[in-house]
Protein backbone atom coordinates (compact mmCIF):
# COMPACT_ATOMS: atom_id res chain seq x y z
CA UNK A 1 0.00 0.00 0.00
CA UNK A 2 2.88 2.34 0.79
CA UNK A 3 4.83 1.57 -2.73
CA UNK A 4 1.76 2.37 -4.40
CA UNK A 5 1.13 5.86 -2.47
CA UNK A 6 4.90 6.36 -2.89
CA UNK A 7 4.53 5.87 -6.37
CA UNK A 8 1.93 8.36 -7.16
CA UNK A 9 3.44 10.29 -5.14
CA UNK A 10 6.73 10.70 -7.28
CA UNK A 11 4.24 10.29 -10.27
CA UNK A 12 2.99 13.83 -9.21
CA UNK A 13 5.89 15.22 -8.89
CA UNK A 14 7.09 14.49 -11.96
CA UNK A 15 4.09 16.12 -13.17
CA UNK A 16 4.76 18.76 -11.71
CA UNK A 17 8.30 19.12 -13.13
CA UNK A 18 7.09 19.04 -16.67
CA UNK A 19 4.70 21.27 -16.64
CA UNK A 20 7.15 23.78 -14.54
CA UNK A 21 9.93 22.82 -17.51
CA UNK A 22 7.03 23.56 -20.31
CA UNK A 23 6.24 27.07 -18.51
CA UNK A 24 9.58 28.24 -18.32
CA UNK A 25 10.62 26.86 -21.72
CA UNK A 26 7.29 29.05 -23.08
CA UNK A 27 8.31 32.03 -20.94
CA UNK A 28 11.99 32.28 -22.70
CA UNK A 29 10.93 31.61 -26.32
CA UNK A 30 7.72 33.69 -26.34
CA UNK A 31 10.07 36.79 -26.54
CA UNK A 32 9.10 38.48 -29.69
CA UNK A 33 8.18 41.73 -29.09
CA UNK A 34 5.43 43.16 -30.83
CA UNK A 35 5.42 46.62 -31.82
CA UNK A 36 2.88 49.47 -32.86
CA UNK A 37 2.59 52.71 -34.05
CA UNK A 38 2.92 54.16 -30.53
CA UNK A 39 5.38 52.18 -29.43
CA UNK A 40 8.13 51.52 -32.00
CA UNK A 41 10.21 54.31 -31.68
CA UNK A 42 10.01 54.26 -27.71
CA UNK A 43 11.32 50.53 -27.30
CA UNK A 44 13.76 50.26 -30.33
CA UNK A 45 14.61 54.75 -30.55
CA UNK A 46 15.55 53.73 -34.17
CA UNK A 47 16.30 57.22 -35.18
CA UNK A 48 17.97 58.61 -31.53
CA UNK A 49 20.96 56.39 -31.18
CA UNK A 50 19.19 53.07 -30.59
CA UNK A 51 20.62 52.83 -26.95
CA UNK A 52 18.10 49.49 -26.23
CA UNK A 53 20.11 47.26 -28.64
CA UNK A 54 19.78 46.26 -32.26
CA UNK A 55 16.43 45.04 -33.97
CA UNK A 56 15.60 43.06 -36.05
CA UNK A 57 11.75 43.68 -36.84
CA UNK A 58 9.24 41.89 -39.12
CA UNK A 59 6.64 43.64 -41.05
CA UNK A 60 3.90 41.25 -41.75
CA UNK A 61 0.11 41.13 -42.68
CA UNK A 62 -1.89 38.20 -41.03
CA UNK A 63 -3.59 36.94 -44.43
CA UNK A 64 0.22 36.75 -45.94
CA UNK A 65 0.54 32.92 -46.97
CA UNK A 66 4.72 33.66 -46.68
CA UNK A 67 4.13 35.30 -43.34
CA UNK A 68 2.54 32.78 -42.04
CA UNK A 69 5.80 30.67 -42.65
CA UNK A 70 8.20 32.80 -41.71
CA UNK A 71 6.58 32.90 -37.92
CA UNK A 72 8.25 29.52 -36.86
CA UNK A 73 11.35 30.54 -38.32
CA UNK A 74 11.19 34.00 -36.34
CA UNK A 75 10.45 32.19 -32.79
CA UNK A 76 13.36 30.00 -33.60
CA UNK A 77 16.12 32.45 -34.85
CA UNK A 78 15.04 34.41 -31.55
CA UNK A 79 15.52 30.93 -29.38
CA UNK A 80 19.00 30.85 -30.53
CA UNK A 81 20.10 34.29 -30.46
CA UNK A 82 18.91 34.13 -26.53
CA UNK A 83 21.34 30.79 -26.15
CA UNK A 84 24.26 32.52 -27.50
CA UNK A 85 26.64 33.38 -24.67
CA UNK A 86 27.39 36.01 -24.92
CA UNK A 87 24.48 37.94 -25.86
CA UNK A 88 24.61 40.01 -29.10
CA UNK A 89 21.45 42.28 -27.39
CA UNK A 90 19.28 41.43 -30.49
CA UNK A 91 15.89 42.13 -30.25
CA UNK A 92 13.22 40.41 -32.48
CA UNK A 93 10.70 42.62 -33.23
CA UNK A 94 7.16 42.10 -35.52
CA UNK A 95 4.58 44.40 -36.86
CA UNK A 96 1.02 44.14 -38.29
CA UNK A 97 1.40 46.54 -41.10
CA UNK A 98 -2.29 46.15 -41.48
CA UNK A 99 -3.13 48.05 -38.06
CA UNK A 100 0.24 50.28 -37.89
CA UNK A 101 -0.60 52.77 -41.05
CA UNK A 102 2.37 55.24 -39.80
CA UNK A 103 4.90 52.49 -39.20
CA UNK A 104 3.86 51.28 -43.18
CA UNK A 105 4.26 54.75 -44.57
CA UNK A 106 7.53 56.22 -42.86
CA UNK A 107 9.22 52.14 -44.19
CA UNK A 108 7.59 52.40 -47.29
CA UNK A 109 6.13 49.12 -46.87
CA UNK A 110 5.11 47.65 -50.34
CA UNK A 111 5.28 43.78 -49.65
CA UNK A 112 5.03 41.36 -47.22
CA UNK A 113 7.24 40.23 -45.16
CA UNK A 114 9.23 43.07 -45.45
CA UNK A 115 12.43 42.42 -42.71
CA UNK A 116 14.79 45.39 -42.01
CA UNK A 117 17.84 45.59 -39.50
CA UNK A 118 18.62 48.46 -37.18
CA UNK A 119 21.79 47.95 -36.06
CA UNK A 120 24.56 50.89 -35.34
CA UNK A 121 22.42 53.76 -36.57
CA UNK A 122 21.89 52.68 -39.48
CA UNK A 123 18.71 50.49 -41.43
CA UNK A 124 19.41 47.21 -43.33
CA UNK A 125 17.22 45.52 -45.49
CA UNK A 126 17.23 41.82 -45.53
CA UNK A 127 16.16 40.31 -49.13
CA UNK A 128 17.71 36.73 -48.69
CA UNK A 129 16.74 32.96 -47.70
CA UNK A 130 14.82 32.90 -44.87
CA UNK A 131 16.15 30.36 -42.94
CA UNK A 132 17.34 30.21 -39.55
CA UNK A 133 20.94 29.84 -40.48
CA UNK A 134 20.59 32.84 -43.03
CA UNK A 135 18.41 34.77 -40.31
CA UNK A 136 21.20 34.09 -37.72
CA UNK A 137 24.44 34.95 -39.93
CA UNK A 138 23.01 37.92 -41.54
CA UNK A 139 21.82 40.04 -38.20
CA UNK A 140 25.46 38.72 -36.27
CA UNK A 141 27.93 39.48 -39.01
CA UNK A 142 26.77 39.20 -42.68
CA UNK A 143 25.07 43.20 -42.69
CA UNK A 144 28.54 44.89 -42.07
CA UNK A 145 29.35 43.78 -45.20
CA UNK A 146 25.53 44.36 -47.15
CA UNK A 147 26.15 46.47 -50.05
CA UNK A 148 22.89 48.06 -49.02
CA UNK A 149 22.08 50.40 -46.21
CA UNK A 150 19.40 52.82 -45.88
CA UNK A 151 19.16 55.80 -43.66
CA UNK A 152 16.33 55.47 -40.94
CA UNK A 153 13.76 57.65 -41.94
CA UNK A 154 12.94 60.04 -38.12
CA UNK A 155 8.95 59.60 -37.04
CA UNK A 156 6.62 61.86 -38.16
CA UNK A 157 5.99 64.85 -35.81
CA UNK A 158 2.23 64.84 -33.91
CA UNK A 159 0.87 67.00 -36.16
CA UNK A 160 1.54 65.11 -39.51
CA UNK A 161 0.58 62.10 -37.67
CA UNK A 162 -2.57 63.63 -36.43
CA UNK A 163 -3.55 64.99 -39.93
CA UNK A 164 -3.08 61.24 -41.32
CA UNK A 165 -5.22 59.81 -38.71
CA UNK A 166 -7.79 62.77 -39.20
CA UNK A 167 -7.44 62.18 -42.75
CA UNK A 168 -8.02 58.02 -42.46
CA UNK A 169 -11.24 58.42 -39.95
CA UNK A 170 -12.25 60.88 -42.69
CA UNK A 171 -11.68 58.36 -45.72
CA UNK A 172 -13.54 56.09 -43.91
CA UNK A 173 -16.46 57.67 -43.38
CA UNK A 174 -16.42 59.04 -47.25
CA UNK A 175 -16.29 55.98 -48.53
CA UNK A 176 -19.94 55.39 -49.75
CA UNK A 177 -20.11 59.06 -50.62
CA UNK A 178 -18.01 59.87 -53.93
CA UNK A 179 -18.44 64.00 -53.30
CA UNK A 180 -17.56 63.96 -50.62
CA UNK A 181 -14.46 61.60 -51.09
CA UNK A 182 -13.58 63.52 -54.47
CA UNK A 183 -13.31 66.94 -51.80
CA UNK A 184 -11.29 64.96 -49.85
CA UNK A 185 -8.96 63.66 -52.23
CA UNK A 186 -8.42 67.45 -53.83
CA UNK A 187 -7.99 68.65 -50.44
CA UNK A 188 -4.81 66.30 -49.91
CA UNK A 189 -3.71 67.06 -53.64
CA UNK A 190 -3.48 70.71 -52.35
CA UNK A 191 -2.01 70.09 -48.97
CA UNK A 192 0.87 67.35 -50.03
CA UNK A 193 2.12 69.62 -53.60
CA UNK A 194 0.78 73.11 -53.28
CA UNK A 195 1.82 74.27 -49.32
CA UNK A 196 1.38 77.88 -50.34
CA UNK A 197 -2.06 77.25 -51.41
CA UNK A 198 -2.99 75.03 -48.33
CA UNK A 199 -1.54 78.08 -46.35
CA UNK A 200 -3.53 80.73 -47.81
CA UNK A 201 -6.94 78.28 -47.52
CA UNK A 202 -6.40 77.85 -44.20
CA UNK A 203 -5.82 81.29 -43.52
CA UNK A 204 -8.78 82.52 -45.04
CA UNK A 205 -10.82 79.42 -43.53
CA UNK A 206 -9.38 81.09 -39.98
CA UNK A 207 -10.68 84.60 -40.72
CA UNK A 208 -14.19 83.44 -42.13
CA UNK A 209 -14.27 81.24 -39.12
CA UNK A 210 -13.34 84.35 -36.99
CA UNK A 211 -15.88 86.55 -39.07
CA UNK A 212 -18.49 84.40 -38.56
CA UNK A 213 -18.45 83.52 -34.60
CA UNK A 214 -17.97 87.71 -34.51
CA UNK A 215 -21.34 88.28 -36.15
CA UNK A 216 -22.76 85.72 -34.15
CA UNK A 217 -21.72 86.78 -31.06
CA UNK A 218 -22.90 90.32 -32.63
CA UNK A 219 -26.33 89.43 -33.33
CA UNK A 220 -27.01 87.11 -30.18
CA UNK A 221 -25.67 90.11 -27.90
CA UNK A 222 -28.30 92.77 -29.65
CA UNK A 223 -31.34 90.70 -29.61
CA UNK A 224 -30.22 90.08 -25.81
CA UNK A 225 -29.64 94.02 -25.19
CA UNK A 226 -33.33 94.39 -26.85
CA UNK A 227 -35.07 92.03 -25.06
CA UNK A 228 -33.80 93.93 -21.98
CA UNK A 229 -34.73 96.81 -23.00
CA UNK A 230 -38.42 95.20 -23.22
CA UNK A 231 -38.16 93.61 -19.88
CA UNK A 232 -37.48 97.06 -18.18
CA UNK A 233 -39.81 98.78 -20.30
CA UNK A 234 -43.06 96.36 -19.38
CA UNK A 235 -41.77 96.99 -15.13
CA UNK A 236 -42.04 100.77 -16.16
Amino acid sequence: MKSNQSFTSSGNKMTILAVVAALLLLSVSGTVINLTDETFEHQTQASTGQTTGKWFVKFYAPWCGHCKSLAPIWEQLDQRLQQDEPPHGILLAKVDATKNPQLSNRFQIQSYPTLKYFADRRMYPYKGLRTVDALYDFVTEGYKTATTTETIPVPPSLFRAKMKEWRRKVRQMTEKHDHLKYLLDDFDHIVQFRKNAAAVLMILGMMVGFFVGTMVCWIAMGRFAGGTKEVKSKKD
